[in-house]
């Protein structure tokens, strides 16, 4: 009998390969939706984030020895696209022309957000990136993650949202990029010192006229910054798509040998959404149309559509209304065998077998230098945590408590309306909230004069001026039911279910184990004679 030897490397990769397969198919609570999505926007985005193709053509063929190789312009043509369509301020859908933001600009007669303007809105890209070498002529396949940096960079100084001059990234022409071009000085393309970042005219030299461009320019500042996050965590990915701000992944292609692992190929996508609870991602491949084909089990495709034949060129998406956003699942890298350049990997990327793990190595992200964005997280109530049901009395009172954090990077004045349905409990002014810290707002619920029912409660805060990204200023808690005095599981009677109910809780305080909320009547945080005694007075009491 032959036995199967198996070391801990193979193992652990089976049982990786097995727990991805799983993980895309993951589950979450009925009727809660757990997935955030980019917003559409009518000028011209209409199912959120763009699927742009890079099988296609403008100018030239955009192929590296026979192989498709501009995935990294089409990413993040998709990602400024869409934040273009996020802060154009008089929307007005192609083609008519209409254009009140430079971050993408018309390359021909027609609108920004026409289909004929993908095209060379990705070439310029990968102009700037490099792509290909087209720009160095240094050769090589595609783009890598540091042109990509260096190229958004200089796009976006070029388009006119950033000032000339900015080396860094960071939207700003400080000191910083003087030394970044002194460092590069003398520099071309291929020396030891060449940065493409520090050659502002793109003439692949840096010399004395990029530094004379980086002085005219000192001290201004624009509206984009990039930056860079090399192995970034889920959570934090999750955060900045739930922002303003648009990422770009690099997935990195990564096989085991036996001996070591080793990089076979690279790709670039764009996050369209994430799921939070289940730990997944919604991507616009520049390659493939995995959902729309057929090739995974789950996606979006807001707005269905046919593509027209022969294909390629695929120029169906460049409508930016079509899109196919492929969903997979976030998983950790195996740690055994150590040494892949990343935390979390993309389950069965891409889809049709996995000779590698697709190792998420970068996060490339575009945000708007100034961000306005208040949050409003979380809603509780004192009576969270009852069963059947959390109930207050008429007449009675509850307290809610409401969290808020500012995700922006301003000090924020503001106002927070607390809702039972939609008659305002009460309204409360957040002063000097500052970057990334929270507050808890408790509001006093009097339910005098309510009709008895089920209320849901909610709770929204007001858009502070400058604010884009008002999606997450509201929180939407579950159903709060008024009832009558005494009738703690809300069964609309008062008897012995309640009587047993209080007197179980009896003696017990907020924070008890045996504490029951609900018969707290006077919201006192103690259960005591006093709410015995009302449930013994509305004893045999109903509604109606």
């Amino acid at each position: 009998m032959k036995h199967l030897r198996l070391d801990v490397a193979s193992v652990t990769l089976c049982i990786f390969m097995l727990t991805s397969s799983i993980m895309i198919f993951g589950t979450h609570a009925e009727g809660i939706d757990p997935w955030y999505y980019k917003p559409p926007y009518a000028d011209y985005a209409l199912s959120g984030m763009p699927d742009f193709d890079e099988r296609q053509w403008g100018t030239y063929n955009w192929t590296y020895g026979g192989a498709w190789s501009h995935c990294g312009p089409v990413a993040v043509a998709n990602s400024l696209w869409w934040l273009d369509s996020e802060f154009e301020s008089n929307p007005v859908p192609p083609p008519t022309i209409n254009d009140h933001f430079p971050l993408v600009s018309a390359f021909g007669q027609w609108d920004d957000h026409d289909p004929l303007n993908v095209a060379p809105l990705v070439e310029k890209l990968a102009w700037f990136m490099d792509t290909n070498g087209i720009l160095t002529q240094l050769v090589h396949k595609g783009t890598s993650t540091a042109d990509m940096q260096a190229g958004l960079t200089h796009y976006l100084s070029w388009s006119g949202v950033n000032p000339q001059g900015d080396v860094d990234g960071d939207g700003s022409v400080t000191s910083a990029d003087v030394d970044l071009v002194i460092t590069a000085m003398g520099s071309v393309p291929g020396s030891p010192f060449w940065n493409l970042a520090a050659d502002l005219n793109q003439d692949n030299q840096v010399n004395p006229i990029d530094l004379d461009i980086v002085t005219a320019h000192l001290g201004q500042t624009g509206k984009f910054y990039e930056h860079t996050v090399n192995q970034p965590e889920f959570d934090y990915i999750e955060q900045e798509v739930k922002k303003c701000q648009d990422v770009v992944l690099s997935i990195g292609y990564w096989v085991w040998t036996g001996t070591q692992w080793y990089r076979e190929d690279g790709h670039f996508v764009t996050v369209a959404g994430v799921d939070s609870q289940d730990s997944k991602v919604a991507i616009s491949d520049p390659i493939r149309d995995a959902f729309e084909t057929g090739l995974i089990p789950e996606g979006r495709i807001p707005i269905p559509h046919l593509h027209t034949p022969p294909e390629p060129p695929y120029t169906t998406h460049n409508n930016a209304s079509y899109v196919s956003q492929d969903i997979y699942s976030v998983v950790p890298v195996p740690p055994v065998p150590p040494g892949l350049p990343g935390k979390w990997a993309l389950a069965n990327f891409p889809p049709g077998g996995l000779p590698f793990i697709a190792v998420i190595e970068d996060a490339v992200i575009t945000s708007p230098l100034g961000i306005h964005d208040i949050a409003v997280t979380n809603l509780t109530t004192c009576k969270d945590g009852c069963t059947p049901m959390r109930t207050i009395c008429r007449g009675y009172t509850a307290h809610i408590n409401v969290t808020v954090v500012n995700q922006g990077n301003y000090t924020e004045n503001f106002n927070v309306t607390a809702y039972a349905n939609t008659t305002i409990i009460g309204t409360q002014e957040v002063t000097n909230l500052d970057p990334n810290n929270q507050t808890v707002l408790t509001f006093l619920w009097n339910t005098s004069g309510y009709t008895i029912g089920n209320y849901t409660l909610n709770a929204a805060a007001t858009a502070v001026l400058g604010e884009t990204n008002t999606t997450n200023s509201n929180f939407t808690d579950g159903i709060v039911k008024v009832t009558i005095v005494g009738d703690i599981n809300g069964d609309d009677k008062v008897d012995m279910k309640d009587i047993g109910a209080g007197a179980r809780a009896f003696g017990t305080v907020l924070g008890a184990p045996s504490y029951n909320p609900n018969a707290d009547l006077n919201d006192d945080h103690k259960i005591d004679m006093k709410d015995i005694g009302t449930l013994a007075r509305h004893f045999g009491e109903h509604y109606p």
